[in-house]
């Protein structure tokens, strides 16, 4: 009988990758969102 499963290579290859892509993507959303909220912050006062 073959045991299925997935090794601790694999595991941590996968939990690596997403955190690359992690990496590389969480500073992009964090600035989109700070421009937005100062044009928020812009148009309230203006109005």
């Amino acid at each position: 009988m073959k045991k299925k499963g997935f090794t601790l290579a694999e595991i941590l290859i996968t939990l690596g990758i997403i955190g690359i892509v992690a990496a590389m993507t969480i500073p992009t959303l964090i600035s989109n969102y700070k421009k937005k909220e100062y044009s928020t912050k812009i148009k309230k006062f203006i109005a």
